[in-house]
């Protein structure tokens, strides 16, 4: 059963995952006055979809598995890994709190080798009300569809894959490799009744970020090298040589939150300042 757009339980939704930073606290915790839940016990339970990965095929091998991935030469693999934490406490219009991360590892591969060209990550989530304690909502899916390119390390003529040149910033071990995710992981709408005797639901939205800064606009060439389409496109770049974790986390709240454009999701935060000012309304 997909999440839904603006039911919990209705209407079905697949977005992708992913994606954000560390947000400040400042917003003001629901009051129980309302009835509105004032935290979420969240668990969130990320694997790979293996039924869809799809590698470019070459001269090595390629494997799937719920936690992990490889894909290579024969002799050397790069891979995914996926690192689920314990369900935690999400406080209603609080800061973010992590679930799962990814972590890539980047081997320098032989010209020619398999590599991965996408796969979906789903995302299991589970709510339920921590504060006043009440029970919880059936666990959903969330479907996060990653395209990735794994670039020449040589570059062409000086210039990577990603557009920069070669031998300098991410590209100074040889060329990064590129990772492009939708930008679809805001506001996930979901209903609960309001408690303490008070009529009526209350719509929640959960939002998905990552917290590492890593998850950024790329560049037109990047876009290009990992989708084949234009800018815009929101993903990474992980340097050769290096295992690069990118760790994910959720924010509840009961207004929608909004990225500024253009800008990276740094300026996620700036969906929430105005939040603990906004009266909550009874639905």
């Amino acid at each position: 059963m997909k999440m839904s757009s603006r039911s919990f339980v209705r209407k079905q939704l697949i977005g992708l995952a992913a994606v954000g930073t560390m947000l400040g606290a400042g917003s003001a915790q629901a009051d129980l006055i309302d009835g509105i839940v004032d935290a979420w016990t969240v668990g969130v339970m990320g694997q790979f979809d293996c039924g869809t990965a799809s590698f470019e095929a070459g001269s090595g091998s390629s494997s799937c598995a719920a936690q992990t991935m490889s894909w290579g030469s024969t002799t050397t693999t790069s891979g995914l890994d996926i690192s689920n934490l314990a369900p935690a406490v999400v406080n209603t219009n609080g800061p973010a709190v992590a679930n799962t991360s990814v972590t890539h590892r980047n081997n320098v591969l032989p010209g020619g080798s398999t590599s991965l060209d996408s796969v979906v990550l789903q995302s299991t989530l589970s709510l339920t009300p921590f504060s006043p304690p009440a029970p919880g909502l059936p666990p959903q899916t969330l479907d996060f569809l990653i395209e990735f390119q794994e670039t020449p390390n040589g570059g062409s003529g000086g210039v990577c894959a990603d557009g920069g040149p070669t031998g300098v910033g991410i590209n100074s071990n040889g060329c990064a490799d590129i990772f492009v995710i939708s930008q679809n992981a805001l506001n996930f709408a979901f209903d609960y009744p309001l408690l303490n005797g008070n009529p009526g639901t209350q719509t929640y939205f959960i939002s998905f970020f990552e917290q590492t800064g890593g998850l950024n606009p790329l560049p037109t060439a990047a876009c290009l090298a990992a989708t084949g389409s234009n800018a815009p496109c929101l993903g990474f770049r992980t340097a050769e040589g290096q295992d690069t974790t990118f760790q994910f986390a959720a924010v509840i709240t009961t207004e929608p939150v909004s990225v500024p454009v253009p800008g990276t999701l740094a300026m996620l935060g700036l969906g929430l300042l105005g939040l603990g000012a906004v009266r909550r309304k009874k639905k």
